[in-house]
């Protein structure tokens, strides 16, 4: 059974796909790890993280590590379609040469 959180999404009652452990993890490494994937993030204390301002919330709040779980994040098919050219279109100007 979930458990319901902010923005009434159900965080899932299995062991999350990851985490970042760290604000700098999420920064660096966010767009590689889930982007695209329609991935839902929960910090330590529960809350949905959305966006940026939620992690900085989740980081001045001590609430890392930041799980997330793929095909979780509520998108629909049209928002996921978009979310994954918007990752592949970044992945391509940080690293051109996976693209060639």
């Amino acid at each position: 059974m979930s458990r319901a959180r902010s923005y009434d999404m159900p965080i899932p009652d299995r062991a999350p796909d990851g985490e970042f452990s760290c604000m700098p993890t999420w920064i660096n490494k966010a767009t590689s790890w889930i982007g695209g994937m329609n991935a839902l993030c929960v910090d330590a204390k529960d809350r949905i993280c959305r966006n940026g301002g939620d992690f900085q919330r989740a980081e001045n709040d001590g609430a890392f590590p930041v799980r997330f779980y793929f095909g979780a994040g509520g998108e629909t098919k049209q928002e996921q379609r978009a979310s994954q050219r918007r990752a592949r279109d970044k992945m391509k100007l940080t690293h051109p040469w996976r693209f060639r």
